[in-house]
């Protein structure tokens, strides 16, 4: 071989028509190996998904092939162009691709351990689909009116085939593709041979990019939210509902993913989300919390509901969208406690205006608070959690050590110095104080659980994480 002719793989380039610079580029030397590679994976796969060779028309047009494993190499010769994708994208810019270059065949795509859904294309259009993200055909045709057609589909044919079908194909595919729009997925797709039936791809795709982007704060569309198990002051508010309302809590059961819920509801997302943070603000809807002996930072901040010193009821959920420094106090009177809120009122303004809204919960009855730690006038809320409900969902702890640290003594005696009265303990004696920083999302930045009756979040942590 002289030195003109180069290597091998560069004449056989040159015999393909790339560009020299591209021929020679290790760039593109190794994007035609990986091509290669998968073309061999593809001959001797027993197409399980494994990989699966080009259908003619399309090699005849210049395409390679679509492999799913490991990667997602897309080798397409189109304007002298070789293009690769990795193998975990968005629904958006996989369908996107299906529609514009119209392969037939089944796309399987999925967003957690049995969470999926399975679409059937045809020449960019949707054939089918189905699986745990898909809403049940029977509940879609009795929502459409469309009851009439159980009986064809008993007999074997396909639903997009049928007068109204494509109507019904096109609420399953927004309900369960909204949710997870611009969400990352594995997938994996397998050639087929379909019939060309069934609504466009593309306006389908239009019509789900509108409806999945509801404005305010984002949900998870895999956060498990439920009605939690004690409402508390919260469950007044049930008398109030409409039976829209009421039927739309039943969608929950016990701790179900906000996308399953939308799907039982044939809600697509943007009008499923609003409904889910109106009733979060209520203290009656929830993302359900994980069980253990402390909080830690990303777990769910446990939903709750209290009265606040002037009679209103204030919910977590209505935190949704803010950050929030929520602080476990032992009772109205305890000078640790007084000290405390003494401290966070002086910089209440440098965190509000970084964003930050401070909420206390106390475990003595309102009357008590209003008397005692009430006296300083904060200009946050204080929640009256007599029973200490709220105090176990957060796993404060108690230490008869703790109290006694003497290391705590100083912090003790500032907190008397507020002349605050300390009357009967009508709270727990030996609890220890807790704070957590709660982001935006309602998850747990921070969980801070003190050894001793000071030992608190320090400020300047706090407003390092607000920054």
């Amino acid at each position: 071989m002289s030195a003109s002719e180069g290597p091998p793989w560069a004449a056989k380039a040159r015999s393909r028509r790339l560009p020299a610079k591209a021929a020679e580029s290790p760039v593109a030397v190794s994007t035609l190996m990986n091509c290669l590679r998968a073309r061999i994976r593809s001959i001797t796969a027993s197409f399980k998904g494994e990989g699966f060779p080009p259908r003619p028309s399309l090699r005849r047009k210049g395409w390679g092939w679509i492999s799913s494993s490991g990667t997602f190499p897309l080798c397409v010769r189109k304007d002298r162009m070789v293009r690769t994708l990795t193998r975990e994208t968005t629904p958006r810019e996989l369908l996107s691709f299906f529609a514009r270059h119209r392969h037939t065949g089944r796309l399987t795509l999925g967003f957690a351990p049995g969470l999926g859904l399975t679409l059937e294309l045809a020449g960019g259009r949707l054939a089918a689909l189905g699986g745990p993200l898909v809403p049940r055909v029977g509940r879609v045709l009795e929502a459409l009116g469309l009851q009439g057609l159980a009986g064809a589909l008993v007999r074997g044919a396909r639903l997009s085939a049928l007068p109204g079908g494509e109507e019904a194909q096109r609420l399953r595919f927004l309900v369960a593709l909204s949710p997870f729009w611009d969400r990352l997925a594995s997938f994996s797709f397998r050639p087929l041979d379909l019939p060309p039936v069934g609504p466009p791809l593309g306006r389908l795709l239009e019509e789900v990019e509108a409806h999945a982007h509801p404005p305010g704060p984002p949900l998870d569309p895999l956060a498990r939210f439920a009605v939690p198990e004690d409402l508390g002051p919260a469950g007044g508010r049930l008398w109030a509902l409409e039976p829209e309302e009421l039927r739309f809590l039943g969608l929950f059961g016990a701790g179900a993913p906000l996308a399953l819920a939308a799907v039982r509801g044939l809600y697509p997302w943007d009008a499923f989300v609003p409904r889910v943070r109106a009733l979060e603000a209520l203290g009656l809807l929830g993302e359900a919390s994980r069980p253990g002996p402390a909080l830690r930072p990303g777990d769910p901040a446990p939903p709750f509901t209290l009265e606040a010193l002037d009679g209103t009821l204030f919910s977590l959920g209505e935190m949704r969208g803010r950050k929030v420094l929520l602080a476990f106090f032992r009772h109205g009177g305890c000078p640790f406690c007084n000290r405390r809120v003494h401290e966070l009122k002086a910089s209440y303004p440098e965190l509000r205006a970084l964003g930050v809204e401070v909420v206390g919960v106390f475990g003595s009855p309102r009357e008590s608070l209003l008397h005692r730690v009430g006296r300083q006038n904060p200009p946050f809320p204080l929640l009256a959690d007599p029973d200490d409900r709220v105090h176990a969902l957060y796993r404060t702890r108690t230490s008869l050590l703790g109290l006694l640290d003497p290391r705590a003594l100083p912090y003790y005696l500032e907190g008397l110095r507020l002349g605050i009265p300390h009357g009967a303990t009508d709270g727990e004696l030996f609890r220890m104080p807790a704070e957590f920083l709660i982001g935006e999302d309602l998850r747990i930045a921070r969980a801070h659980y003190g050894r001793n009756g000071a030992d608190r979040l320090p400020l300047e942590e706090v407003l390092r994480w607000a920054r």
